[in-house]
């Protein structure tokens, strides 16, 4: 069959269009595809860059408050001698022998007993509930029950805590002084800047010398700016001074090693 000039141009249009179409088809819409693929996953990608960028932006404040609660705890680890110290009795020789010659007792020895770890009881007012049955009856319309709940609660939840350990350690100190003297080594003792219990205080002559002269028939003078004073009986001397032994602990916990900040860790 012979075409015409007007058919053959319409087979070359539908030709071109065939040809077209199949482009679309084999170029054109798999890249269409390709394209709405990249754009949903560049949109992941913006996301996930939003949400590192909002971490990163948090770091500066969780730097800060690392540091805070760094700073915080080592004001309150200050209160307390170090483990480190604690357990070298030189260190602790220079603290007592420090007060001994402050308030001019002579120091005879520091003994160190063995630390242990134990557990720290919470100090509070406990309340007893000595009455109830009285209160009961008079409590018509339960108002003083309420209040007695409220007086007691506090009390109970602290009771109900879990108790912390710390580092205890024991010392025995032996010292000679005068009476002034000696108050005043326990009174340094007592504004020691760490955490310390004073356990028991044993003076083998309460009345620093008084009770010797007595019965020796002589006068021991008074010592009220603490200075040592000596007397002879008979070829015996009596002095105003006491041997003490005095029993105290020590708290300790150990040093908070500073958190390092800046460096990121590798995987």
């Amino acid at each position: 069959m012979k075409l015409n000039y007007r058919d053959k141009i319409i087979a070359a249009i539908l030709i071109a269009v065939a040809i077209l179409l199949m482009g679309f088809f084999a170029l054109i819409k798999p890249k269409n595809k390709e394209l709405k693929a990249d754009k949903a996953s560049l949109s992941d990608v913006q996301k996930t860059k939003k949400d590192i960028e909002a971490k990163i932006n948090q770091i500066p404040s969780l730097k800060e408050q690392i540091l805070n609660i760094y700073n915080d705890t080592n004001a309150l680890t200050a209160n307390f001698v170090p483990v480190s110290d604690v357990q070298n009795p030189v260190v602790i020789d220079k603290y007592m022998q420090k007060f001994a010659e402050e308030t001019k007792v002579k120091l005879n020895s520091v003994e160190l007993a063995e630390s242990k770890l134990s557990p720290i009881s919470y100090y509070y007012n406990s309340i007893k509930d000595n009455d109830a049955d009285l209160r009961n009856a008079a409590d018509v319309n339960g108002s003083l029950a309420e209040a007695m709940n409220a007086r007691m609660a506090e009390s109970i939840a602290v009771e109900q805590r879990a108790k912390e350990s710390i580092l205890q350690t024991q010392y025995g100190i032996s010292i000679t002084g005068t009476k002034k003297n000696v108050f005043d080594y326990l009174e340094a003792l007592k504004k020691f800047d760490k955490s310390v219990v004073i356990n028991q205080v044993s003076i083998s002559d309460y009345s620093f010398g008084q009770e010797k002269a007595k019965a020796a028939n002589v006068t021991l003078p008074e010592s009220k700016e603490g200075e040592e004073v000596t007397v002879d009986a008979g070829g015996q001397k009596i002095s105003n001074t006491s041997d003490v032994r005095i029993a105290i602990t020590l708290y300790s916990v150990y040093e908070m090693a500073k958190p390092d900040v800046d460096t990121v860790p590798s995987n």
